[in-house]
């Protein structure tokens, strides 16, 4: 979960030497502008930023009881509900901000991705599913496929789908998607929205075995193929590298946008840019934000289009 740093003097300082020394690697990528979108977590102190969180949830959110230990969110700036497992409170509203606010630097549709209604969208990492719910009843695109591992929370998922009368655009994915087909390990002692792709578990991994699919080869499978103008959004909690290395064909064939976090690893920024430039070099990129609930501050998210800015 995202809460503000509880040393901000330190964080600010490194987060401004990490964004000087990647200016110097790459020029223009991560302007000054983009780079203080993550800023407001920094500046107020945790237990401010705590009531300001559940008092902005409690603004935007009714949470009803649904039953069996599940509430129902019903997020009004968006018209949609989605389920989660109780209790849903103040700590929600991090991931309900990024679909609300786009100076959100976790926002997933922000120039230079361009959605519209007949987009289609690949959500890896789909969670409680209310990305796919808002772009849907937004109009910004036509259907989402959501891959999502966590048994419990792809059944809320489809559950949600249902109850926002979008079950029919909706596909729910009960695999991980990595960069091999067959099976991996899953963490699920994270929580519900911080469950974890193990791509290699080690000998004695005791989480859960959950089947696993390359984006290649499940489109391929499917006679499918995506276009500049769709869209694979990544939020893999670490594994995010290894799910485009996945997508490896279709991103050189056929460049459909991509919107990825790279707050996992210290390194993701560096790496994530750096393939996707040798991968598809129509590729212009957007870096976001920084993350001040890590180890170290990282950038948020890498956004890629052929469109441009």
């Amino acid at each position: 979960m995202q809460w503000p740093s509880a040393r901000p003097a330190r964080d600010l300082w490194s987060a401004l030497r990490f964004w000087r020394a990647f200016q110097r690697r790459h020029p223009g990528l991560f302007p000054a502008r983009d780079a203080a979108l993550g800023l407001r977590s920094l500046l107020l102190p945790q237990r401010l930023r705590h009531r300001h969180d559940a008092r902005r949830f409690r603004e935007a959110c009714e949470v009803v009881p649904h039953g069996g230990g599940i509430d129902r969110v019903y997020v009004r700036p968006l018209d949609v509900s989605f389920l989660w497992p109780s209790p849903a409170a103040g700590h929600l509203w991090h991931p309900i901000e990024q679909e609300v606010l786009p100076s959100n630097p976790h926002c997933y549709t922000t120039p230079p991705v361009r959605l519209g209604p007949e987009s289609t969208v690949l959500d890896i990492g789909a969670c409680e599913g209310l990305f796919a719910l808002r772009i849907l009843r937004g109009g910004l695109a036509r259907h989402v496929t959501c891959f999502e591992p966590f048994p419990s929370m792809a059944a809320l998922l489809r559950e949600s789908a249902a109850l926002n009368q979008l079950a029919d655009r909706i596909t729910v994915v009960e695999q991980a998607a990595c960069n091999h087909s067959g099976e991996v390990g899953f963490r699920t002692d994270l929580g519900s929205d911080s469950s974890q792709v193990i791509p290699d578990p080690p000998p004695g991994f005791d989480g859960l075995r959950v089947r696993s699919v390359r984006i290649d080869e499940w489109l391929a499978e499917r006679g499918q193929r995506l276009g500049p103008r769709d869209l694979i959004k990544i939020d893999a909690e670490g594994a995010d590298l290894d799910v485009l290395m996945g997508a490896e064909r279709t991103l050189r064939e056929d460049a459909p946008q991509v919107a990825v976090t790279t707050y996992h690893a210290d390194d993701h920024a560096d790496r994530i840019h750096a393939w996707l430039r040798s991968v598809q070099p129509r590729y212009r990129f957007r870096l976001k934000g920084f993350s001040f609930w890590t180890p170290h501050p990282r950038p948020v998210l890498l956004q890629a289009s052929d469109h441009g800015p």
